[in-house]
């Protein structure tokens, strides 16, 4: 017991991508529509997106103000690196206002029984994993970090990439 994490532990949520890496993701994943990028912060992903040629790109930032939790416009995609410790709340939030959800995460947070049975519950599954090496800056956990693509619909055949 002398190695479990401490109860009082406080997760730094606030882990900005990496431009250069959210140019990569855009481009891998080629998203199209109205997107919605929930998690703003200094603007990475948002500002690859509008390079990307998605104009109608949406934004929420909670320090400025706009609470992606509390949006209720309808979106094409939303493509962000959520708050990790907030995981299960951005992705039922999600699964309610479009069909394709672009989440920067560490992988295993996609892989307990309770995330696949909200997932399945929802009518979505995991197209597509895309991993590569965890940037200069984010928590070094020991876990893969990757952007994960969760679409509605049935499941037809998940595939793995790496950037």
């Amino acid at each position: 017991m002398r190695y479990q994490p401490s109860k009082d532990y406080k997760s730094n949520d606030a882990v900005m991508t990496p431009f250069e890496l959210a140019e990569k993701l855009v481009k891998h994943f080629n998203p199209s529509g109205k997107g919605l990028e929930p998690c703003r912060g200094t603007g990475n992903i948002y500002r690859a997106l509008l390079a990307h040629g998605s104009g109608a790109a949406d934004w929420c930032e909670i320090t400025e103000g706009k609470d992606f939790l509390e949006y209720d416009k309808r979106a094409d995609f939303v493509f962000t690196n959520p708050p990790w410790s907030k995981l299960k709340e951005f992705l039922t939030q999600s699964m309610r206002i479009t069909d394709n959800i672009y989440f920067l995460i560490t992988i295993n947070h996609l892989w307990t029984k309770a995330r696949q049975k909200l997932i399945k519950a929802n009518g979505f599954y995991i197209k597509e994993v895309c991993l590569f090496d965890t940037p200069k800056g984010f928590p070094q956990s020991g876990f893969q970090v990757g952007m994960a693509h969760i679409t509605k619909g049935d499941c037809d055949i998940c595939k793995t990439t790496y950037l």
